[in-house]
């Protein structure tokens, strides 16, 4: 299939491109190392047996939209070509609210490590199926693979680089930040396959935010008198976000004629 093999070239492209970035990156401003104060949260109350309780549950959310992609498996429009990416998917989702938990039961970098992984994961699939809704179909089948290695080769270097005592996570912000501008690229200049784009769009804007409030967290933290910091809220707009991921793939149809609509 002439269409799968150009794709995956691409992909294999996007990939040597984020790689190209972060070589250039480096070398101009050197290895990017996690701030230590990442960890240190506003919010460590503690429910029961659970430490940093604000945190831990408040991914509730975000495992609630998992469980709903789980369920919601055979109402999604996906084509057939697109199931792995939409598993891909479900499986970051999955992953990354019992990954998040772990992490803030006891924040380290060590344990920041299964926050992040599954979360490339999620990314990788939303790619994919953007490139195949705003590209080419063919992407659905050529780009998860590559772009899931690389996602999670960006958070195995961190970790490497860390143990060695000399952080990088370089890699892995060019993967985070590329993925939203791609993304926001795809969604301004190319007319996609699908209907109900504003779902997307949602998304973007709500990924906005959970940046915001993880920016601000012990402000928020102040501003609530103490009732949400601003990571709870980032959870809880993680949610919110995927929820709009699936409504999107849900609501979403063909702009294609049917066939006999285009020959009559």
């Amino acid at each position: 299939m002439p269409e799968v093999a150009r794709a995956r070239w691409q992909s294999w492209g996007l990939v040597g491109i984020a790689l190209a970035l972060y070589a250039m990156l480096r070398f101009y401003f050197g290895p990017l190392p996690q701030d230590p104060a990442y960890h240190v949260l506003a919010d460590t109350r503690v429910c029961g047996p659970i430490p940093r309780a604000g945190d831990v549950l408040t991914n509730l959310a975000i495992l609630a939209a998992g469980l709903a992609g789980v369920a919601l498996r055979g109402r999604v429009h996906v084509a057939a070509d697109e199931r792995a990416a939409y598993a891909l998917l479900v499986a970051g989702m999955l992953l990354t609210a019992l990954g998040s938990a772990y992490y803030h039961w006891a924040p380290s970098d060590a344990r920041l490590v299964w926050d992040r992984l599954p979360m490339t994961l999620v990314l990788a699939a939303l790619v994919t199926l953007v490139l195949a809704d705003r590209v080419d179909p063919a992407f659905a089948r050529a780009a998860w693979l590559p772009l899931t290695l690389l996602g999670v080769a960006s958070v195995l270097w961190w970790a490497l680089t860390d143990r060695l005592g000399k952080d990088d996570l370089l890699l892995y912000l060019v993967v985070r930040i590329g993925t939203g501008l791609l993304i926001i690229c795809l969604c301004l200049l190319r007319r996609g396959r699908h209907t109900h784009i504003g779902w997307l769009v949602a998304a973007l804007a709500l990924d906005i935010l959970m940046t915001l409030s993880e920016r601000f967290d012990r402000e928020i933290f102040t501003a609530t008198h103490m009732v949400l910091s601003g990571h709870n809220i980032k959870h809880l707009l993680a949610g919110a976000l995927l929820g709009c991921l699936l409504m999107w793939l849900m609501q979403r149809s063909s702009r294609e004629l049917p066939l006999t609509a285009r020959t009559a």
